[in-house]
């Protein structure tokens, strides 16, 4: 038996992870950062892409889930499992579960080419390996090379605790689509920020937003004006470099990345600390 999916929220923060000057993770910051969250809008993703997931070990991985749990509790918590293997998956949501989280996002395979067969057992071998989860598969072509079709999605979709869907760039090009083909009771989540005041509308339980950490007073101040929340997004996102400046500017710490991340222009520094002042008078 699985667990009834509770009502989608309409933002989940994929939270990025902090590191210090000496690259460490700095749990400070990170507990920091999930107390400023709104009460109303604290669901948070750890671990996941804007968490530089690839760039942590497992047992970082597992303290950032215990982290968010202390904080926050295990029913505000999705749990990112997705790794190079499903070996990795496997120990990731056995501590996930340990800790009491019930949602966990299961990347596609990645790396290595995968057809739409390894894509699809992939999924339900997690979700039958773990029934009392409630499992969301989360598609990003962009980053893994696995391109889902229609018919691929849907047979992703059948297990009973399967209890969603997250899509991400290119993906989104199929939410439509994609939108038609999941049951009443799953959620299909966009990882595009600039849908937010939309997503509803467009038939998606909300959007797994990796710049509401960021910036949480002005994207639920402009949550339904689509110029502002693009302006935004277009400012913060898709950009983990962006987005950790801002959290520099806005706390004083470090907010370091372990990842190759691009270099910031001057020009967008100081648009981006203009944000920062903004939102800091609304909070």
């Amino acid at each position: 038996m699985t667990s009834p999916v509770p009502m989608a929220p309409l933002i989940i923060s994929a939270v990025p992870t902090p590191f210090d000057d000496d690259l460490r993770i700095d749990r400070d910051a990170f507990v920091e950062l999930l107390e400023r969250l709104p009460d109303d809008h604290a669901d948070v993703l750890v671990a996941g892409t804007t968490g530089e997931f690839p760039a942590l070990e497992r047992a970082e991985r597992d303290q950032l889930v215990d982290l968010a749990v202390d904080v926050l509790g295990p029913d505000r918590v999705v749990a990112h499992v997705g790794a190079g293997s499903l070996y990795e998956a496997h120990r990731l949501a056995e501590h996930a579960t340990s800790s009491g989280v019930r949602r966990v996002a299961l990347l596609t395979p990645y790396y290595l080419p995968a057809d739409d067969r390894q894509v699809v057992e992939h999924a339900h071998s997690f979700a039958a390996a773990h029934p009392e989860l409630q499992v969301f598969p989360y598609l990003f072509p962009d980053r893994t090379g696995v391109e889902v079709g229609a018919a691929t999605f849907r047979a992703l979709m059948e297990p009973v605790n399967v209890a969603g869907a997250k899509l991400s760039g290119r993906a989104n090009d199929d939410f439509a689509t994609f939108a038609g083909l999941i049951r009443p009771d799953q959620a299909l989540y966009t990882g595009d920020d600039s849908r937010l005041p939309v997503i509803r509308a467009d038939g998606g339980a909300g959007v797994v937003s990796g710049c509401f950490a960021a910036a949480p007073e002005l994207m639920l101040r402009h949550r339904d004006d689509q110029v502002e929340i693009r302006r935004i997004v277009g400012l913060l996102g898709p950009s983990i470099a962006r987005q950790k400046l801002a959290l520099r500017l806005a706390s004083g710490r470090p907010w370091r990345s372990r990842m190759s991340l691009p270099v910031i222009t001057t020009d967008v520094t100081g648009e981006i600390a203009a944000l920062v002042e903004q939102a800091h008078r609304l909070g």
